[in-house]
């Protein structure tokens, strides 16, 4: 199996078997656990921690020793403690559980893009993130009718059909996954300690690089608000129906509305129909340009031509895209606290829900192509911990707006904290912008990214 179509099957399997797993978790442990509010905040808190203190050692050992075998035990790992989440019910088994997934999660992240931008023909990757974005969706669709119709067996049962379903991904990429690459030093504590300081001096030299590792920051710092207040607010609105049928009908309508907008998305993104769609003006006003994964291999092209080659205006929207994401995430977000009728409410969450499902694969492209290879995981790793450090300290702040005025209050701020987010995506972008390209990793001139498969036709 060629490593592009490998990777679209992770992306897909990988995404049905965590929505299967996840889509009714709350429920299970709110319901069949027992546990209490503030042990579901603490269930989230561990898991955040958990992230946020291996993002950096698993991404090293990712780029020191092996990409592939971090994600192969990384899946391992995940459906382990799945496996532990759901047969069994209790506070301290949770814990546990979430322990053993969040250090699995945590080798996947990272070590799967590389793995990828480094496997897959340099002319397909942009196509592979984009498409593999599309696959992981599809499949959290199908999972999410997936975990309703096994939650009728059980609310355990969904979550431990998902981690059967990660651990077979696991052994299926044992058997399929292969892997060029080679690290350029051994595993040593030493060579660790210089990995950390390649990535951590490469996002340090790079206006790009610290913009978007600012932004993920608050980015993280909004998501944990609304992630746990979202559904508690919408509860009035209810009228009493199965929760359980109304957030999975209300995840099927966001995750089929976040597949038709990647798909927009990388129509306007793909070089080769950009000339025919010119960017507005005022979209300048808030973001900038950043080098798509398929524009990386073509680094040399882009600064050759500058900002005004297919390569660099395609580099150009990367940048607009996401700080334009993100800021209509924002608007949703402050709009859905304040919100008083529930057709405003549930069009406002399928809306931030959209537009957060969408961003992903963009900012995946965006940060690989502002990377070099050999510490692409590492710096991968140093921004997914700053999500979690964002996470980490933006859940408390909303939570106490919450309490102490209204849930709705809660979600606004979370709002709130996301505009800072904005405003450095489109710094860095900018920055992008006045170099014509993201990165330049060397690649030859000659290879611009193929059409999209299945989006520009």
């Amino acid at each position: 199996m060629s490593p592009y179509r490998l990777y679209l099957l992770i992306c897909g399997l990988g995404s049905f078997a965590s929505r299967t797993a996840f889509t009714l978790n709350l429920i299970y442990q709110a319901t069949v656990v027992g546990l209490s509010p503030l042990q579901l905040v603490l269930v989230g808190t561990v898991m955040e921690t958990v992230c946020f203190l291996a993002q950096v050692p698993t991404g090293v050992l990712a780029d020191l020793v092996s990409r592939r075998l971090s994600v192969i035990v990384g899946y391992a790992l995940m459906g382990a403690g799945l496996l532990v989440w759901g047969l069994l019910p209790s506070f301290a088994a949770i814990l546990v559980a979430n322990v053993i997934w969040s250090i699995g999660a945590v080798c996947v992240d990272g070590a799967e893009e590389a793995w990828a931008a480094d496997e897959i023909d340099p002319d397909r990757v942009t196509a592979a993130f984009l498409r593999g974005g599309q696959f992981a969706q599809a499949g959290g669709l199908l999972g999410i009718l997936a975990a309703v119709a096994l939650a009728t067996a059980g609310l355990a049962v969904p979550i431990v059909a998902g981690g059967i379903l990660t651990l077979g991904l696991a052994a299926l990429l044992m058997i399929f996954m292969t892997e060029r690459w080679r690290p350029t030093e051994t595993g040593s504590w030493r060579s660790m300690g210089r990995q950390v300081a390649a990535g951590a001096r490469q996002v340090r030299h790079s206006a790009l690089l610290a913009g978007v590792v600012a932004g993920t920051f608050f980015a993280g710092l909004s998501s944990e608000g609304f992630d746990r207040l979202s559904q508690p607010f919408l509860l009035p609105f209810t009228g009493g129906r199965p929760v359980e049928l109304v957030f999975g009908g209300l995840a099927v309508l966001a995750a089929l509305g976040s597949i038709a907008m990647t798909g927009l998305l990388g129509r306007w993104l793909d070089p080769k129909t950009a000339e025919a769609a010119p960017v507005p003006a005022g979209a300048a006003a808030t973001a900038g340009a950043a080098a798509t994964a398929g524009a990386a291999a073509t680094a040399g092209a882009a600064g050759a031509a500058g900002a005004a080659g297919p390569a660099g205006l395609s580099a150009r929207r990367a940048g607009w895209l996401v700080a334009g994401v993100e800021a209509g995430t924002a608007a949703g977000m402050i709009c859905f606290g304040m919100a008083g009728e529930w057709w405003v409410a549930v069009a406002l969450y399928l809306v931030v829900l959209l537009l957060r499902g969408a961003s992903g694969p963009i900012l995946s492209i965006w940060l690989v192509s502002a990377t070099a290879p050999g510490s692409r995981a590492t710096v991968f790793s140093i921004q997914a911990q700053a999500d979690a450090l964002g996470q980490i300290a933006g859940g408390p702040p909303a939570g106490l707006v919450a309490q102490r005025r209204s849930i709705g209050a809660g979600i606004s701020v979370a709002g709130l904290f996301l505009l800072p987010a904005v405003a450095l995506f489109g710094w860095a972008a900018r920055q992008a912008s006045s170099s014509g390209t993201g990165a330049d990793l060397g690649t030859p001139e000659k290879a611009l990214p193929e059409p999209l498969p299945g989006i520009d036709r």
